[in-house]
């Protein structure tokens, strides 16, 4: 059985998040060596929107991933797996992506 467009469509969305989050980690690594230069010229206030900013990104990034993984696997319905198997994989793919 083939998939839809609209399934299609689904997991391209998923791969965009994907994409998006390993976009989000890289502003994760620049918020943080940021802070790391505003600590050592003793500005904690910038320090301290710095941390506050890259958390939010990376609460963003889960989201994000949360979202990949299961726009990506919602619509798999290969006969080879079955239910298990598949939410299975859905899991290690989403805990293996914020690890």
């Amino acid at each position: 059985m083939g998939r839809t467009m609209g399934q299609d469509s689904l997991r391209a969305l998923g791969e965009q998040y994907a994409a998006e989050a390993d976009k989000l980690s890289e502003m994760i690594k620049a918020c943080k060596e940021r802070r790391r230069f505003a600590i050592g010229r003793g500005n904690a206030a910038e320090a301290q929107r710095l941390e506050r900013l890259a958390e939010l990104h990376n609460q963003q990034r889960s989201d994000l991933l949360r979202l990949s993984a299961w726009l990506r696997h919602y619509y798999d319905t290969s006969p080879e797996e079955n239910l298990e198997q598949k939410r299975r994989s859905a899991h290690a793919d989403y805990y293996g992506c914020i690890a």
